[in-house]
């Protein structure tokens, strides 16, 4: 079985993509378990699958490893022109912590007018290979206060579409399947599987 490297600096990031993937029966580990810390390319603002992709092959390339990398991002849809793609670089400019910097944007507005998304793009590189690329997507709504400790992230204000609790409100088992990098996850697998079929 393939033992992949996840292409990370995140340490909350590499453990959700490392539980993700083992969900998904796909066995990784952030790569600087094994390696220096690198500098990744500077990631664009118009793609999560180009961003991961770029971050994979890069990753790839210099360890000849096999390498999955992700981008994510938040999506509100009261805030089409902000977040998305560039969803930590925007936050990362506010004074506050990304899940408050979220909830100022929202400030006072109802239920009706909080849907939102999650949404990951995976690259899986390997020396010689095709990059393979998967996503999944999570629906929902953000809530008015952070609520959950099973995770973290903006897991305490985001509550999956038919779900009574936010994601970290719920435990792994129930959490993980319904994210967006666990579908992105089981989506990869299956076309991991169909690569070997060939």
């Amino acid at each position: 079985m393939t033992k992949w490297l996840i292409a990370s600096n995140n340490s909350f990031k590499t453990a959700d993509l490392q539980a993700c993937l083992a969900l998904a029966g796909i066995e990784a580990v952030g790569y600087t378990t094994q390696y220096p810390a690198v500098t990744f390319p500077a990631e664009g603002t118009a793609s999560y699958a180009v961003n991961a992709q770029v971050k994979a092959e890069f990753l790839a390339n210099l360890l000849h490893q096999p390498v999955i990398a992700d981008d994510s991002g938040l999506e509100l849809a009261a805030l089409q022109n902000e977040l998305g793609v560039t969803t930590q670089r925007d936050l990362a400019s506010s004074s506050l912590s990304t899940n408050a910097a979220v909830l100022a944007r929202l400030d006072d507005l109802p239920t009706d007018q909080r849907g939102a998304q999650m949404v990951t793009w995976l690259a899986a590189a390997r020396p010689n290979h095709a990059t393979i690329i998967s996503s999944g997507t999570v629906t929902g709504q953000i809530v008015m206060t952070p609520r959950g400790q099973q995770s973290g992230g903006f897991d305490k204000i985001f509550q999956p579409t038919g779900q009574a609790g936010t994601l970290a409100e719920m435990p792994a088992s129930k959490r993980l399947p319904l994210t967006h990098r666990g579908q992105a996850a089981l989506v990869l697998q299956q076309k991991l599987l169909m690569e070997n079929d060939r």
